[in-house]
């Protein structure tokens, strides 16, 4: 009787661990598809050998805001690049075009600033997946990363068209 409880006991605790692999697997699938589908539609490489998944981060909402200002920042050093050389070249029909990016940015920027100083930003619950994945295609290495939200469906970070903030 000793033998066949030790057995039964046994055989709960490799059924419950794999359950969890299979758990685990099934995850590491989605965020693998996930990178798969990211190369065909976003980056239209139909022929690459294999996409390889070489880190997986998470994103917040505090994170995610963080993220979105630096690419603002980015955005908005470009934009004065441009506001200057078109300043240079006295095309006033380019520093209005110019112009009005900019006070798209200042606001989007106030906007995620905003929520970066607030206290009602969870920075707790997840909001996307960072995927940092590298594919090959006749033996080139290339590195892309993408974003995927956490029913594995890719997220495009558009700073300006946002959904996931409430925006």
């Amino acid at each position: 009787m000793r033998y066949l409880s030790i057995l039964l006991c046994a055989m709960v605790f490799f059924l419950c661990g794999c359950h969890k692999k299979a758990t685990v697997d099934v995850f590491q699938e989605n965020i693998h598809r996930c990178a798969e589908t990211y190369v065909l539609n976003e980056l239209n490489v139909s022929d690459a050998d294999s996409v390889v998944v070489n880190r997986l981060d998470t994103l917040t909402q505090m994170s995610y805001a963080k993220l979105m200002l630096e690419m603002l920042e980015n955005l908005e050093f470009q934009y004065k690049q441009l506001y200057d050389e078109a300043t240079l070249a006295d095309d006033d029909k380019r520093i209005e075009s110019i112009s009005r990016s900019l006070r798209q940015i200042t606001t989007q920027t106030d906007y995620f600033r905003a929520i970066e100083d607030s206290d009602s930003a969870d920075n707790h619950i997840l909001l996307l997946y960072w995927i940092s994945a590298s594919y090959y295609q006749n033996g080139e290495k290339t590195d892309f990363m993408c974003f995927a939200t956490p029913d594995f469906n890719l997220h495009i970070l558009d700073p300006f068209a946002d959904n996931l903030m409430g925006n």
